[in-house]
């Protein structure tokens, strides 16, 4: 009998997909798409339906102007993907033969050979599906038939009941994505689109084996100091279910686990006695055993330190010592707590004044406090499978590294992240903060749902323990502070007389256990916003994580989140459009104005109405030039950078009593105006380019000397300087008031001793405060961007013309340095090289310079460039252009 454990993939088998419109979406089809549709297509795997049509040029590119609607359609199909296969008699000779999905997006009916194999209603779990009784030697047909995905959230919702969901901004439909579980954005969020996706979105695979198999391996990091390390390591495993008949003799089964360190030197082995096969039942077992290292090379977040990662193997072995199965995983040994000591003094050691008492909230690795500097992860594509190509996914994270970013907060609407993400952030250092994916609804905790988030539960905390990436999990986004705050519906959640179930019993105890009995080395934190009781509103700034959203939403200008004072701020944003490249193809010339229907159709933030909303917040600083798109897209861009600018400085000047600045968000799935730093186009908005410097490892930034509430002026102001590094800060910094032609009024030497992970506080004089509307403040420095103060918006500051000498020189093929030499006060200068050709890129943007300021830039275009259009609008621009008419 074989022992081993084969593997036949599948995932890029010859595939069909076939379906049958409803009779009530017949008529929208062509008869060459219903006829395609028919007989079949041929299909990937991975993928989805949009993508296979897409690609089979059966239909129009699903983000096109009004696309989402013409598509509608294929929400209301069921549809089929088949492919047939050849099995040996060896692999039937296996005790075992298994269909292993890692991902089936999402309600699906399972065949072989034309029988049921098994069901599927989950797109956020593994599933395994028992092959023994439908397969045969030679030729299987293997089928998938998925049904409708917005038609399956609806007959879920009417079997289990309606509880109330939010989060589809202005589109308009309203999908119960809390009744299924699917990626919630599938139907429609205030930035994404309803283009539900079906299909094998994640490998596929047959599996033969015999005797037992590695389930998982759970490597629980228990102990990191410079001394030692240990390893708490669970493997589970499988048995199989034996079609001989039993015997007296069972096999005895053990493992053996071997750590290597990255030089290639075994550091630690463990030899695990498992058992016997008696009972041959297909349940899971585990087996436990320490792993001890001595001086440990330490993994930690990137800027704290490297980020060496140890090879773990795992062998399981019968009674013969034949290898049955093995696994191999890349780990990182290092520890991670959550401090939520209760403040004994206020302020908690915090610079600034007037912060209360409360309860800190601090993520530590090692036992060293991180303050947490990112952003929020959304898919990168609305398709599953387009969102997780390996490469795009590196240059993303990537892009957080180089702009001095260690966290992304994985989202609750969308998917559990796959390994090519996982193992690229543990590379790289990049903290995760892991939501399950619940987001801004109440879930229903009837039979099946409730087994089915078990088992989705299980598995993810199983499949990501081995990845020193992950390092706090969260029960949901939003839920419990929707049922605090939201509509009537929400409120009736905590209604006493409410008796039904609505998630808090999976967000206060179900998730909750199963984290502390499979990977209890990671803390858990059940929502965000949670101010650590049902006893506490959820949102507050006293106590646990902030959402900040009555900013942006609110009636209130950027500046006041200089009213809040969070322990963790961990969702906090502001809306800009994408890149011209990004958007304009899909806008129709005609229709190139700021509140046009094709610009409100890529725009899904609702409220007071998509660009509206923009355009108010818009005129917070500036005179909106509605007469000019480019012009109001560059000012809208800036106003989002300048406003993430205030919010993280602020936060980061509050350390530590605020101990995370995560902004909302990072990226984006298509072409919209959303709260994103990069636009789907892959390109870099003004708030990329300044994100790199609110996040530099040491900052200074000038800010009240206390908490600003809405509608009161701001008293005095100091100089605020974050050392986020582990060494002293320990040199001048000039201080200087400027006119707005760029002279200098009054200067000041600022001497900085800031000792490592730490703030410091230096007072500016009150007498700086004179001459609003003609002066400006800031804070120069050797290792740490400008920090500037403006004390009027734009419309009230009468600036000079922005005057620039560019020389433009090549150094190689299709790239330029850029020399650029200012003669004046420029403010916010930017460039659009996608405006010279959509490829063309530049390494850095965003710049605010005083007369003598020069600046190196390399800049790419696969085209010739004319230095006159290099040099005027749209490709450069500055705000002098749009401050005070003075004539």
């Amino acid at each position: 009998m074989p022992t081993s454990v084969t593997s036949l993939d599948l995932s890029h088998a010859p595939w069909r997909l076939t379906a049958q419109p409803s009779a009530e979406t017949q008529g929208l089809l062509s008869a060459e798409l219903r006829t395609a549709l028919s007989a079949g297509v041929n299909a990937t795997v991975p993928s989805c339906v949009h993508t296979d049509l897409l690609a089979a040029k059966l239909i129009e590119d699903p983000y096109g102007l009004d696309a989402e609607h013409r598509l509608r359609w294929m929400g209301h199909t069921d549809w089929t993907y088949s492919t047939t296969f050849e099995l040996s008699p060896a692999a039937l000779a296996h005790d075992s033969l298994e269909l292993a999905c890692d991902g089936l997006d999402t309600v699906a009916t399972l065949t072989l050979n034309d029988q049921t194999i098994g069901h599927a209603a989950n797109m956020h779990r593994r599933h395994r599906f028992d092959l023994k009784t439908a397969a045969r030697s030679g030729a299987n047909t293997l089928t998938l038939h998925f049904r409708a995905p917005l038609d399956a959230a609806d007959e879920a919702q009417e079997r289990l009941g309606k509880l109330p969901h939010r989060g589809h901004g202005a589109n308009k439909i309203e999908t119960p994505h809390n009744a299924i579980r699917k990626m919630a954005c599938s139907y429609g969020w205030d930035w994404g689109p309803v283009i539900p996706s079906a299909g094998i979105w994640r490998n596929i695979r047959i599996e033969a084996w015999s005797t037992a198999r590695i389930a998982h391996v759970r490597p629980a990091v228990t102990q990191a100091t410079k001394d030692q390390a240990t390893v708490t390591l669970a493997i589970d495993f499988d048995l199989a279910q034996s079609s001989a008949p039993p015997t007296t003799s069972n096999t005895q089964l053990s493992a053996t686990a071997q750590l290597v360190d990255p030089k290639g030197h075994q550091v630690a082995t463990a030899h695990l006695p498992l058992g016997n096969t008696a009972g041959n039942t297909t349940d899971t077992h585990t087996g436990h055993t320490l792993l001890h290292i001595d001086q440990p090379q330490r993994w930690w977040p990137v800027g704290h330190g490297d980020q060496p990662l140890y090879t773990l193997t795992v062998n399981l072995h019968d009674t013969h010592g034949q290898t049955l199965d093995s696994t191999l995983h890349r780990i990182g040994l290092r520890t991670v707590t959550l401090d939520t000591t209760p403040d004994t003094q206020s302020g908690n050691g915090s610079h600034v004044e007037g912060l209360p008492l409360g309860g800190q909230m601090t993520l530590k690795v090692n036992g060293q406090a991180v303050f947490l500097k990112g952003a929020n992860w959304i898919p990168d594509d609305c398709f599953p499978a387009r969102s997780e190509e390996p490469d795009r996914l590196k240059r993303r994270i990537n892009q957080l590294v180089a702009a001095h970013g260690n966290c992304l907060r994985i989202w609750g609407g969308g998917v559990f992240p796959g390994t090519d993400f996982l193992e690229h952030c543990d590379q790289t250092g990049v903290l995760i903060w892991q939501d399950f994916m619940f987001a801004c609804a109440g879930y229903p905790e009837e039979e099946p749902y409730r087994s089915e988030v078990e088992a989705e539960a299980r598995d993810n905390v199983a499949r990501l323990c081995p990845h020193p990436c992950v390092v706090i999990y969260n029960g949901n986004n939003e839920c419990i502070w929707g049922a605090f705050d939201w509509t009537p519906d929400f409120k009736a959640l905590l209604d006493p007389a409410n008796t039904r179930g609505w998630g808090l019993h999976y967000w206060l105890d179900l998730l909750p256990k199963v984290i502390e009995e499979l990977d209890p080395s990671r803390p858990y934190w059940p929502a965000s916003p949670w101010s650590g009781s049902m006893d506490h509103h959820p949102n507050q700034n006293r106590r646990g994580n902030r959402h900040i959203w009555n900013v942006w939403h609110g009636d209130g200008q950027y500046r006041n989140y200089l009213g809040h004072y969070p322990r963790m701020a961990t969702e906090f944003g502001y809306h800009g459009p994408p890149h011209a490249a990004t958007l304009l193809p899909h806008v129709p010339h005609d229709q190139r104005q700021w509140n046009s229907p094709a610009l409100n159709f890529y725009n899904r933030n609702g409220g007071k109405g998509q660009q509206v909303h923009t355009n108010l917040r818009l005129a917070d600083d500036f005179i909106p030039p509605h007469d000019n798109l480019d012009d109001w897209l560059y000012l809208a861009q800036v106003m989002q950078a300048r406003a993430l600018d205030m919010g993280c400085t602020w936060f980061r000047a509050l350390a530590p009593w605020c101990s995370a600045a995560v902004y909302w968000q990072w990226n984006d799935c298509w072409p919209v105006s959303s709260w994103s730093a990069i636009d789907s186009g892959e390109r870099e908005k003004p708030l990329y380019h300044a994100t790199k410097r609110f996040f530099a490892p040491q900052l200074a930034t000038i800010k009240p000397t206390q908490p600003v509430p809405e509608g009161q002026a701001i008293g005095s102001l100091a100089v605020y300087l974050h050392n986020d590094t582990h060494c002293l800060w320990d040199g001048p910094l000039t201080a200087q008031r400027v006119d707005l032609q760029g002279n200098v009024l009054d200067s000041l030497t600022l001497t900085t001793h800031t000792s490592p992970r730490s703030t410091q506080r230096i007072d500016l004089p009150d007498t700086w405060l004179d001459r609003p509307t003609d002066t400006a403040l800031i804070v120069r420095g050797a290792n740490t961007p400008d920090a500037w103060w403006w004390f009027a918006p734009d419309f009230d500051l009468p600036y000079e013309p922005a005057q620039l000498e560019v020389q433009l020189t090549p150094t190689g093929p299709e790239q330029y340095q850029l020399t650029l030499h200012a003669q004046s006060l420029i403010r916010d200068l930017c460039f659009y090289p996608d405006r010279l050709h959509p490829n063309a890129t530049i390494n850095d943007n965003l710049f605010t310079l005083l007369p003598g300021d020069r600046v190196n830039l390399t800049l790419t275009c696969p085209t010739a460039i004319d230095l006159d259009t290099l040099t005027t609008a749209p490709v450069m621009q500055s705000v002098n252009r749009f401050g005070k008419v003075t004539c």
